[in-house]
């Protein structure tokens, strides 16, 4: 050969000769075949053949990893195929419930998991998935001393010298009885939703030597149920032959039917010291289990029905005990010591509450029915070989299966098939032959993918076709969501083979594209620990917000089982859901209905019993109600007979949760006199508060009526009608109504005292009420409606309906007032006044300021709108319009959009409506809005739909308002401002703070007892008109402030009224004369009287900076909005 020629590796191979290429820069080395004998420490990460052209071909991809020469017997081996490592272990990793890497590897790292396929402790050490689900379950707070910033003196420790006889270390042994069986139990707090079956609670169990938690749902945590869930965790513990507690530890209220139970098992029953839970083992036992739990929740679909939870509890039971070693036998898991060992390949896990699609067996469907129904993946039978149990979406039951597609959202689906046992076993017994351990098969199949990508990226760059034997390839018809990651880098192009029959537990999805089309990569069914591009966000709420918005584009909207029931309940508010059936059960229906008819027949004969003459021994009666011949009404009054209608809820804070209601209907009863009723308004109730925290000595309290439009008499009787069909067996009987009804099948009845639904009802009990405070020397004002005040006793409260805001100073004065109305009525008295209608009230006498929040009210206000959580806050509650920096003009934004339909138009109306009162209540903030969007609400958009929205996003994120007042002087302040054509259709806006505050010329701010922000309806001709419009409307609220502050006690200097505008401030003052103002001529003469003759208000200028109304006229920027909240409200404390 020529010095430095090429050398053909072919031809020395037809020679006998043995070539090795060694790695980087240290050349080749060429043997005799007879003088050099190789003996590799490791199988080959890589082999290939030489085909009959003399070529050698080498695989890139596993499924080519053996020539089609080769014997059928080499080919089985790699007939077991998977996935990525990666995908694997993030399938078994959510299989397993989401546990945290220490508890999984530590898992692995005992053998707990041998028989799972590629769960090594290498391989999760490598990939294991930093998913969410894990962290909503097992986040705990940070401990303390973790890198402490403590100063240590390390000179000290150095001079320290081990001393001879020291003890340097600890041992700590574990020690357990042999001969005692001990067993704990405790239940959880209530779950959020009831089961399907009923149950609320949670029994969680935990046998000691085992180290076994076991779980069982109850209904209640009534003495039988626990029974019963008892019994059934020691009825599946003595199945097991394994185990049988001797010894039972519970906590201190156990009832004594369950302590007979338990000693009836042959168990010792020991209680735990009074206040001691901690000694209960069980406690713990239920964070860990909690823990778990809850992540397995996090992790199921979101079509999911979450009533379903309680049959998550098998398998949850079994994940977690797998993941836990035995005390006494450390080196099997808490599941094995029960049960034995675990075999993954004969019961296969996946995650809990995914979706899938259950193959439908041809005696089960039609000739040309589909082959698969849809359904969620509940746990793997443990009776059955291979079998999945699955809830039906159809027939909303259970079925077991043994052939299921899973559609989880995370990883790759796996494929069961018949033939994963006979190629499991033949690859075990390869790798037995070859000394292949189960944890470097994984790390060789990483290795191939590292080679493919080498050559991949090698083919790219050189642009030519391999030598290896063509395959057909495959294009899709649509493409594939991409889905790329930091730690990938999807190839250029992506050639794959025709897809065989699968025969594989976890088959990689093959894709492949066009080289002018965008590349793609499989879509990931586990979540990624990071992405390369952040989506919007990875939480749930996002997820379900991002599902209906798609939804919303579609026009088919996707709705979860919980979803549809919470808006179905809130739609249909007199209807009982069904658990099992998710039907909204009616009055009637509950009635006839074979599972509820007792307990809904027994509940609405104790409203029958109640409101007429009551049932003997079981209810009371109010004498509201009398059964009648139809001959008993008269004539003039047939016109008015009414009907009832009936509500039923399930409450289950009351002791009777199973409540019916009859409700008059009102709409048919022709009431000839007034039905309106005086009472309180807000602004009254905040005058009040103020009132209060401003007198030395004065304390709140407030007092609440029970049944107050219950039992009043009438003036005259109402009549109303029923079907003999809608009252109970019991009723009938008891007063003998069959005799009474007519032929056509109806009762009537006579109504001589007040119930729900009579027009007249509130007015008859407002007036008795007050008759009877007034024989005590109590007396409502004739000025303010609903400020009551006494004769001689420094006492004033508030009323609205039946809701009591005392003032009082003397502890005497209040007895007075209560026992007043005990006299009469069922009173509820909260001395301390921590709640007024809605409004939290925190008193704080000593420095003399009173806050004032409604988080529960604003709480269940998101919650009846469905409103997700943003990921991003919104420091802005409207969009806001940037200014046209530079233009001589700026103009409204006018909406151009869509109509939307009357649904639309009904959201945006509920929640101006719903709002509107947290928002005069504590959170001004929101009044400029409000006032837009209910300006908007007759002719909705989808535009407004989409402020409405941004509305709802703001409260959502935004912490819950708090209004401080201080103690004044109780002096009436007032800033006013104006908008000047800032709304559409050329209208101005109003905005007021009203403050009470101290007699000084420029009155110091505090919270504020009414805010005006409104459009002014006429249209402005100038700045100037609309700041006289703004003072005329803040002016004349001003007039009742101060009616209001002076009847209870307080009286006013000239109130000072503030304006950023010297041109309206100066016509007022009559330092400035009007020559062209006849369009505000009625507005600054009615200020000028009221100002200047009648000293009412003294109004004077301040530059807008120190101006606070400015804040209500216009829709301000989100910077704007962070720096005024925090002046306009305090920090929420909790």
């Amino acid at each position: 050969m020529k010095q430095k020629a090429l050398l053909s590796v072919g031809t020395l191979a037809d020679n006998n000769y043995t070539t090795v290429f060694l790695p980087g820069q240290q050349g080749v080395d060429i043997y005799h075949a007879n003088d050099v004998n190789i003996s590799p420490t490791k199988s080959p990460i890589l082999q290939g053949w030489r085909d009959g052209r003399g070529l050698w071909m080498v695989p890139l991809d596993s499924d080519q990893g053996v020539s089609p020469e080769l014997d059928v017997a080499e080919t089985a081996m790699n007939a077991y195929e998977l996935p990525s490592t990666k995908e694997v272990v993030r399938f078994l990793h959510a299989a397993l419930g989401y546990p945290t890497k220490a508890t999984l590897l530590t898992a692995a790292q005992n053998g707990n998991l041998v028989t799972f396929p590629g769960l090594t402790p290498e391989n999760i050490k490598r990939h294991f998935p930093e998913s969410d689900e894990t962290q909503k379950g097992h986040m705990r707070q940070t401990r303390q001393g973790v890198r402490s910033t403590k100063v240590v003196d390390e000179d000290a420790m150095l001079g320290v010298q081990p001393q001879p006889g020291v003890k340097h270390k600890d041992v700590y042994l574990r020690v357990f009885e042999a001969t005692k069986k001990t067993m704990y139990t405790d239940q959880t707090g209530r779950f959020p939703i009831t089961s399907a079956r009923g149950n609320k609670y949670i029994m969680v169990a935990v046998e000691l030597d085992g180290n076994f938690i076991d779980a069982e749902p109850l209904k209640s945590r009534k003495a039988k149920d626990l029974t019963e869930a008892y019994q059934s965790i020691f009825r599946r513990w003595k199945a097991t032959g394994a185990v049988l507690p001797n010894w039972h530890i519970l906590d201190n209220e156990a009832p004594e039917e369950l302590k007979q139970a338990i000693r009836e098992n042959k168990c010792r029953v020991e209680l735990t010291p009074a206040d001691m839970h901690r000694r209960n083992i069980a406690e713990r036992a239920i964070q860990t289990f909690k823990g778990h739990f809850i992540s397995v929740l996090a992790g199921v679909s979101d079509k999911f029905p979450i009533n379903q939870w309680d049959e998550l509890l098998p398998q949850s039971v079994l994940t977690l005990n797998l993941l836990r070693q035995s005390n006494v036998a450390p080196n099997i898991s808490a599941w094995a010591y029960h049960h034995g060992s675990f075999d993954y390949n004969r019961m296969p896990l996946a995650p809990m509450g995914c979706e899938v699609q259950f193959h439908v067996k041809p005696s089960r469907r039609k000739t040309f029915g589909e082959h698969s129904g849809d359904g969620f993946y509940l746990k793997t039978s443990e009776e059955h070989y291979r079998t999945h149990v699955v809830f039906v979406k159809k027939t909303r039951a259970k079925r077991l299966v043994d052939t299921v597609f899973f559609k989880h959202k995370y990883i790759t689906q796996p494929t069961v098939t018949t033939a994963d046992a006979i190629v499991n076993a033949y690859r075990k017994v390869a790798q037995a032959i070859n000394g292949i351990q189960h944890s470097k098969e994984d790390a060789q199949m990483e290795a191939l993918e590292r080679i493919k990508q080498i050559f991949d990226a090698s083919s790219n760059q050189h642009a030519e076709v391999p030598r290896v034997d063509q395959t057909k390839q495959i294009e899709l018809t649509e493409p594939v969501p991409r889905v790329t990651f930091e730690d990938e880098s999807p190839p250029s192009r992506l050639v794959v083979a025709s897809p065989k029959e699968p025969v594989v537990a976890l088959p990689r999805n093959p894709v492949v594209v066009s080289p002018e089309k965008q590349i793609v990569s499989p879509k990931a069914i586990l979540r990624q620990p990071k992405y390369s591009k952040p989506p919007e966000s990875d939480s749930i709420a996002a997820r379900i917000r991002a599902r209906r918005q798609e939804s919303q584009a579609s026009g088919n909207p996707i709705e979860s089982i919980a979803d549809r029931v919470a808006r179905r309940r809130r739609e249909v508010a007199n209807a009982v859901l069904d658990q099992e059936t998710g039907q909204l059960l009616e009055y009637r229906q509950l009635l006839k209905h074979p599972r509820f008819r007792e307990v809904w027949n027994r509940s609405a004969a104790d409203e029958f019993g109640r409101l007429a003459q009551g049932i003997k021994g079981r209810v009371k009666a109010t004498y509201t109600i009398r059964f009648i011949h139809k001959h008993e009404i008269p004539a003039d009054r047939f016109r008015d007979v009414t009907y009832i209608k009936f509500v039923c809820t399930i409450r289950t804070e009351k002791k009777d949760p199973y409540r019916t209601r009859a409700t008059m209907g009102g709409n048919l009863i022709n009431y000839p006199e007034d039905v309106g009723t005086p009472t309180a308004n807000m602004l009254l109730v905040k005058i009040f508060l103020n009132s209060v925290i401003s007198t030395k000595g004065a304390k709140f309290a407030n007092a609440d009526i029970a049944n107050f439009y219950l039992m009043t008499p009438l003036k005259r009787p109402e009549y109303a009608k029923i079907r003999l069909s809608d009252i109970p067996e019991e009723i009938i009987v008891e007063y003998n109504l069959k005799e009474k009804a007519t032929s056509d099948g109806w009762v009537y009845i006579k109504v001589i005292r007040g119930m729900y639904g009579l027009p007249q009802a509130g007015s008859l009990g407002h007036d008795l009420l007050e008759s009877r405070l007034n024989a005590e020397g109590y007396f409502q004002s004739k000025i303010v409606p609903g400020l009551w005040k006494h004769e001689v006793r420094p006492i004033q409260f508030v009323l609205v309906v039946d809701d009591f805001g005392i003032k009082y100073i003397r502890n005497e004065d209040l007895d007075h007032l209560v026992q007043s109305i005990k006299k009469h009525y069922d009173v509820t008295v909260d001395k301390e006044g921590r709640e007024y209608l809605k409004i939290e009230l925190d008193w704080d006498y000593k420095n003399r300021r009173v806050h004032l929040s409604m988080k529960p009210y604003l709480e269940k206000a998101l919650r009846q709108f469905d409103n997700l959580v943003p990921t991003q806050r919104r420091d802005s509650p409207y969009p806001h319009v940037e200014p046209k920096y530079g233009a001589k003009q700026q103009f409204a934004d006018y909406d151009t959009s869509k109509r939307v339909g009357k649904d639309e138009q009904t959201h945006v109306q509920k929640v101006t409506g719903k709002f509107n009162y947290y928002a005069r209540a504590v959170d001004p903030t929101m009044l400029c809005p409000l006032s837009a969007l209910a300006a908007q609400q007759s002719k909705p958009t989808e535009n407004t739909m989409q402020r409405t929205q941004h509305f709802l996003d703001y409260a959502a994120t935004q912490e819950p308002a708090v209004t401080t007042y201080r103690a004044s002087d109780m002096v009436l302040a007032i800033h006013s401002d104006a908008g000047y054509l800032n709304e559409e259709d050329a209208r101005s806006r109003t905005g007021g703070h009203h403050f009470l505050s101290e007699d000084v010329p420029s009155p110091p701010n505090n919270g504020a007892i009414h805010n005006e922000a409104s459009i002014i309806k006429a249209v402005m001709s100038s700045t100037a008109e609309a700041e006289m419009g703004a003072l005329y409307t803040n002016a004349r609220k001003g007039v009742e402030e101060r009616n209001i502050l002076e009847e209870m006690g307080h009286k006013q200097p000239p109130t000072p009224i503030q304006t950023d505008n010297s041109t309206a401030e100066g016509i007022i003052n009559s330092r400035v004369q009007p020559k062209r103002t006849k369009a505000m001529d009625m507005r600054f003469h009615w200020l000028r009287d009221r100002g200047v003759n009648q000293q009412q208000f003294r109004f004077y200028w301040r530059p807008g900076s120190l101006q606070r109304a400015d804040y209500y006229t216009k829709h301000h920027s989100p910077a704007h909005h962070r720096q005024m909240r925090g002046e306009i409200l305090s920090p929420y404390k909790v």
